[in-house]
């Protein structure tokens, strides 16, 4: 049989497009350095809608799907250290290694990744049976992880990237704003390090019920609430030490900048293109404070998210809500997503 199902993205116009189910050729290494990967699971993420809705750059007829792993069914002749059988997970992010950026260490903003290399957005990803893959996106996973954990490596390392960022320490009150899929990931890394409080601010039911049952220590409702109050309540008129924004809009940008405290981190973790906001630079300078980008991750932060779900440091059977077969990905799991009843769905080819 030399054909799979895959879940392969359309253009309609100059932004966004549809998702079709279709039957496509299975994919055949055809370099030295390749692995061919049989895939049993991958996430939806909310760059998934994106594309489709046009908020989020990708290539024409490119399977879509980034968070996936599975075992290896052939390597290429250049490959030594990997072999059939062998469980792995790919960073989909293909980074050169050489560029200015990969060589100061910020591999995450390599230039040419910037050109668009993603599996997933740019090149054929997960949502399907099979994927070939460069030897130097795949990372070698322990015996004892379960393969459908193993999607949640990738938004899991994002996660630890932004926890690190932050420099969280233990006399910290800490706030993140928005409890989607991305937000309560990152929520359940910082509640592994010991803190003073964990706040969660999230207009929706559901998700800050999630949020309390995954370790915040209080909820915030800004449409029912008056945000600053509450926090300086809670805080002891101290304000929020680090600031997680998981969102990225204008509105939560704003929120971050009435709760910070004197020296606080405002890490921006959200993405939205169009969000401006303004802000006093003296509010910066006199009081110490920060304001820093979290944006994917290190191969690093790859690793200590596979040590996370190996040493069962994350309960992962919190973070996945169901898991459905790809051909229920349209009708089922975009529903749940826009439907915001979900923290990860995993796909099985």
């Amino acid at each position: 049989m030399n054909k799979m199902l895959a879940a392969v993205f359309h253009k309609i116009g100059k932004t966004g497009g549809e998702i079709k189910l279709e039957e496509v050729n299975i994919p055949q290494i055809t370099k030295s350095d390749q692995i061919l990967m049989e895939i049993k699971a991958c996430g939806i993420c909310g760059t998934d809608l994106k594309i489709i809705e046009g908020g989020h750059p990708s290539n024409d007829n490119i399977i879509l799907g980034h968070e996936f792993a599975g075992i290896i069914k052939e390597v290429g002749k250049d490959v030594k250290d990997l072999k059939i059988g062998d469980k792995v997970v790919v960073d989909p992010n293909e980074k050169c290694g050489y560029c200015i950026n990969c060589r100061r260490g910020l591999s995450n903003l390599c230039e040419y990744m910037a050109l668009g290399t993603t599996f997933g957005i740019f090149q054929n990803g997960g949502f399907a049976k099979f994927s070939v893959l460069p030897r130097s996106t795949i990372f070698k996973l322990p015996d004892n992880i379960d393969l459908n954990a193993a999607a949640l490596v990738e938004p899991l390392s994002c996660a630890v990237h932004c926890h690190n960022i932050a420099d969280v320490k233990e006399s910290d009150n800490v706030v993140i704003i928005g409890a989607g899929p991305m937000g309560l990931i990152i929520e359940s890394v910082v509640r592994k390090h010991p803190i003073k409080k964990l706040i969660s601010i999230e207009i929706d039911q559901w998700r800050g019920q999630k949020a309390l049952e995954l370790g915040a220590d209080h909820l915030i409702n800004p449409n029912t609430q008056n945000v600053k109050t509450e926090i300086m309540k809670i805080t002891n008129n101290k304000g929020a030490d680090v600031i997680i924004d998981a969102v990225g809009i204008a509105d939560t940008f704003e929120i971050a900048t009435k709760i910070w405290a004197h020296g606080a981190r405002l890490i921006c973790f959200g993405q939205d293109s169009r969000a401006e906001a303004i802000i006093k630079p003296n509010d910066i300078v006199r009081y110490q404070r920060k304001i820093m980008g979290s944006y994917i991750g290190y191969a690093e932060d790859f690793l200590d998210a596979i040590e996370l779900i190996s040493n069962k440091i994350i309960d992962v059977d919190k973070l996945i809500t169901t898991t459905i077969p790809l051909d229920k990905l349209i009708s089922t799991g975009f529903n749940l997503m826009k439907e915001k009843k979900c923290v990860k769905i995993i796909t099985i080819p």
